[in-house]
């Protein structure tokens, strides 16, 4: 490199606000390409995605050099995947000694030095960007790697926003998907119920007409068939729909349940609401029409009654459900039924939320259920409503993370956010969370023993921390043993979905740990790998302090007066023994030791 790395390094600042204008990936991209090509000095060069997961790389764009874009390759060839099997830069005197490339021969003749970086990704390998030169006298080297990876950090921002709007997309489509689908669902419902129910009508009457006989039974069984139909029907396609409670209120889909239940034959059912109405909060709303919809639908299957009751009663400090009918009912204290109507989870479900069910029933007079959900309180006065701080650094994480366990887990309270381990502490000790959600690499860049995880817990005790780790991150093993050595109550990966992160938080608020299952791979592996750490002898421990100044083998060996290849072997074990990835990697952490 030649004496304007400086000014070319400046220039970062102004073609910044160039690319931040550009939203559509291929030209971003291309225009990335021309900042990177003319900061080395050379004018071709290409961008892939990288899959790694899959063992794959897709050409996203290139100049200068007929790269193949589009074109989908195996990670065991070309440039790229060179790049990603060193996952780190990566130069080539001669383009011709890269394995397996993929230039077009008219441009590979023209070829002479190639160099590569990683693109990378909350800790994965997102994609590789290549600048190839055709100057016999160009020979790039670790001040071109670093250059090309500093400014390289915007296409791994526009890839992986390229990747996020896909997926909002599809989301967009899913949920379009999803509504049209309840449309059909409705309206197939709708028609078969009329059908049935006519069905069973005529049924009926011509059962009635022939008052007795073979034939008479024989309908009867009939009817009795299309009754069940109409309730398999129902429980089929309403268990597919979206909530009903979308777009009603409460007493709107109770009174459509009971208009259900009535259209389904010979049940007469009234509805009664006394009390003054007052809004529930959605998670109760939600539970106490599922327990009238359960409590209608074994009545119409399996209760044989004519008449029954849905009542619901305002309190002061609850709101009460009453279900009653006069039909054969049944011992409560025989467990088949319970489980067969899905009473026993009719009323562990209502449990969670502070609520109870109770169950009368007699053989031959007919059951009642009864279920009391009290008043949504504030935060403070609700000890079922545990406060969450979520902190990650990325602020699409913590947006999706606190939409996630809001949806799933209305009962939590989202407290706040924080985007580093300074600011997390600090929300600690000004909201006094009982639920820290917390991305373990947060706490990376700061000399925390005992990570993120020990520095929340000694801020604000007694703070419960779960840890969000990306099963993908190479130091997530260590970060995992780490967090639950510190007194972390659970950790999940970054994949979870919403009832897996709501799960995992509210066990926490109860003082219970949950672990997902790569998780407790990721701390099994953490574990037996702390207790395989090997003390560094002492000539390591010269050989490290001389690595860690950033001097080469041949000058380690003068010092210590050591061939290089013994130098290679004792840095080869440091490198093993401290667990870092690489020379700059082990100067890095002395540095932050030294801050």
């Amino acid at each position: 490199m030649d004496d304007d790395v400086p000014a070319r390094a400046a220039g970062l600042i102004a073609v910044a606000e160039e690319l931040a204008g550009e939203f559509a990936l291929r030209p971003l991209l291309e225009q990335i390409l021309r900042r990177c090509t003319e900061l080395l000095g050379c004018d071709a060069g290409s961008i892939c995605s990288v899959d790694e997961a899959a063992g794959v790389y897709r050409k996203e764009a290139d100049i200068g050099v007929a790269c193949n874009s589009g074109a989908v390759y195996p990670l065991t060839e070309g440039m790229t995947g060179a790049v990603v099997a060193r996952r780190a830069p990566l130069w080539f005197a001669r383009y011709d000694d890269v394995p397996g490339g993929h230039v077009a021969a008219e441009s590979r003749a023209t070829l002479r030095g190639v160099i590569g970086v990683p693109l990378e990704w909350r800790g994965r390998i997102i994609g590789a960007c290549i600048v190839f030169s055709r100057d016999e006298r160009r020979a790039f080297g670790p001040a071109d790697a670093e250059l090309l990876r500093l400014f390289a950090r915007h296409a791994a921002i526009a890839l992986a926003n390229a990747r996020m709007h896909e997926e909002a997309e599809k989301l967009a489509r899913a949920e379009a998907a999803a509504a049209e689908r309840d449309r059909m669902l409705a309206e197939l419902h709708d028609t078969l119920a009329q059908r049935l129910v006519t069905v069973r009508a005529h049924v009926d009457n011509a059962g009635h007409e022939l008052a007795a006989g073979a034939a008479a039974d024989q309908l009867r069984e009939a009817s009795a068939i299309a009754a069940e139909a109409l309730v398999e029907v129902r429980l089929t396609l309403l268990g597919r729909a979206a909530s009903p409670l979308d777009d009603r209120t409460l007493e709107a889909a109770l009174r459509s349940e009971v208009a259900w239940a009535q259209s389904t034959g010979h049940l007469e059912v009234r509805f009664v609401s006394a009390g003054t109405p007052v809004p529930l909060a959605g998670d109760r709303a939600r539970e106490l029409l599922r327990i009238a919809r359960e409590a209608l639908t074994n009545i119409v299957a399996h209760a044989q009654a004519r008449t029954a009751r849905l009542g619901l009663l305002y309190e002061s400090e609850a709101v009460s459900l009453l279900v009653q009918d006069d039909g054969q009912g049944f011992d409560p204290r025989s467990g088949w039924q319970s489980d067969r109507f899905g009473l026993r989870a009719m009323a562990d479900r209502a449990g969670a939320l502070g609520a109870t069910v109770e169950l009368d029933s007699l053989p031959g007079w007919g059951t009642r259920i009864r279920a009391r959900f009290p008043h949504q309180r504030d935060s403070g006065a609700d000890p079922a409503r545990p406060q969450v701080l979520v902190a990650a650094r990325q602020p699409a994480l913590r947006a999706g993370l606190a939409r996630l366990l809001t949806w799933t887990e209305p009962g939590l309270e989202i407290v706040g956010e924080a985007a580093t381990a300074k600011e997390a502490a600090e929300a600690c000790r000004a909201l006094r969370p009982e639920v820290a959600l917390v991305d373990l690499g947060l706490g990376a860049d700061r000399d925390e023993p005992d990570g993120i995880t020990g520095l929340l817990i000694a801020t604000c005790e007694p703070l419960a921390v779960v840890g969000l780790c990306d099963p993908g991150r190479e130091q997530g093993d260590d970060q995992v043993a780490t967090a639950m050595r510190a007194g972390a109550r659970g950790c999940v990966d970054i994949d979870a979905d919403g009832p897996e992160l709501a799960q995992a938080v509210v066990a926490a608020a109860r003082g219970q740990a949950i672990l997902s299952v790569p998780m407790l791979r990721q701390l099994r592996r953490g574990l037996r790998a702390d207790a395989a750490i090997e003390p560094l002898t002492s000539r390591e421990r010269e050989v490290r302090g001389l690595m860690e100044q950033g001097l080469p083998d041949k000058i380690i060996a003068e010092r210590l007066m050591l061939s290089v290849k013994t130098i290679e072997k004792h840095a080869g074990a440091v490198l093993r023994k401290t667990g870092a990835r690489n020379r700059t990697e082990l100067a890095s952490r002395a540095a932050q030791l030294i801050r």
